[in-house]
């Protein structure tokens, strides 16, 4: 029992980048015994693939990334498949692939191209109560406008924030409305201290003071935490789908092109749409119809706040519109690709370190042609 919680405990550490040298040296130890079992990793689907499928993928690891990486060793197959993860997380963070057919890829790592397209970052423009327009990536930091009896500042660290001189001073409200393109998210801190962090492509239209109500409007994406006020409660609203909260955390996902509005608690308590959520909880809406899930991922809902894409049995388009709007890129197919993926891969890179790391489940090939990723089935 000892000994399987410490490759449990192992296995985590490497997952989440936090492993000493040390430990990377003592899990690859572990993986060539024979006591391990395969209930230590829950989140592993079965696999069918043999060592020399999981020699190749390391070989591509190797080659891409410039770390000294150990090479495993492992008797059952099963392991191969653990040695796989392990490799895979000392390289470029855990990448798992979840195939919904059984067959035997093959693998084909790619060089890099000679075109990338380099990450997103923090890139936005504010829309002032007037209708001028500011770029927040390039304006310097201080006081940007003055709406009323409030200032519109750039703090230091590069975020936005509201000043009011007072509840009782306010006289006139404006409304404002931060917008993030393809390619950008940004962090703003709202007139009553609540924060909130906006995912590529969305926008966020609030007051510049808070009065009876604080309500604000969203399009796309964004991560909230809401400052506690249990007199005036706090509203998102995005078409027709409406978050009330007192004072939590929470995501919502309201993308025009996604299929489902997506609420997922994290802390706290809301209702969406009268619904009431607890923390680990997702409310969905689709087609007006609402349907509450159960324990969800909630790490999965916040990886791109937290710096990584990652895919939860994700089909191949609902994971390239992720890297269409963080990238900034079109997305063309040739051909169907049936595949499922589950992975986390860290989302500071160039687009083809992404592309290269789902190459390598041999199910899917890209080629990138200008600001255009090309998908077809792998070969």
């Amino acid at each position: 029992m000892i000994f399987h919680e410490r490759f449990a405990y192992l296995l985590k550490q490497a997952a989440q980048h936090s492993a000493t040298a040390a430990e990377l040296e003592e899990l690859c130890e572990l993986l060539k015994r024979e006591e391990i079992s395969p209930e230590l990793l829950p989140d592993m689907p079965p696999v069918s693939y043999d060592a020399a499928h999981w020699d190749n993928i390391a070989s591509g690891i190797l080659a891409a990334d410039k770390q000294n990486i150990i090479p495993i060793r492992a008797k059952r197959r099963w392991l191969w498949a653990a040695a796989g993860v392990a490799l895979l997380v000392t390289a470029a963070g855990y990448f798992l692939f979840q195939p919904t057919t059984i067959r035997q890829p093959v693998i084909a790592v790619k060089p890099s191209p000679p075109q990338d397209i380099a990450p997103g970052g923090n890139r936005a423009t504010l829309v002032l109560g007037d209708g001028s327009q500011l770029t927040l990536d390039s304006a310097a930091n201080g006081t940007l406008s003055q709406q009323g009896n409030t200032q519109v500042v750039k703090l230091a660290n590069g975020q936005l924030a509201y000043q009011t001189a007072g509840q009782s001073s306010i006289q006139t409200i404006f409304y404002n409305t931060i917008f993030t393109p393809r390619g950008g998210k940004y962090k703003v801190t709202l007139p009553d201290g609540s924060k909130v962090w906006l995912n590529a492509a969305s926008s966020l239209r609030y007051p510049t003071a808070f009065t009876d109500t604080r309500s604000v409007e969203l399009n796309g994406e964004a991560y909230f935490d809401i400052a506690p006020d249990a007199s005036h409660p706090f509203i998102v609203s995005s078409g027709k789908t409406v978050v009330e909260v007192l004072g939590t955390t929470f995501n919502m996902m309201a993308y025009t092109d996604e299929a489902n509005i997506r609420t997922t608690l994290l802390s706290g308590a809301v209702k969406v749409n009268g619904q009431k959520l607890k923390p680990g909880q997702c409310a969905s809406i689709s087609n007006g119809k609402l349907s509450i899930e159960e324990e969800v991922n909630t790490e999965a809902a916040v990886a791109w706040k937290n710096g990584y894409i990652q895919f939860e049995g994700n089909n191949i388009r609902s994971a390239m519109r992720q890297i269409s709007r963080w990238y900034d890129v079109e997305v063309t197919y040739r051909g169907e690709v049936p595949s499922h993926f589950r992975g986390i891969i860290p989302s500071d890179v160039p687009v083809s370190e992404v592309l290269k790391m789902m190459e390598m489940t041999g199910e899917v090939t890209f080629e990138i042609s200008g600001r255009t990723i090309i998908v077809s089935p792998g070969k």
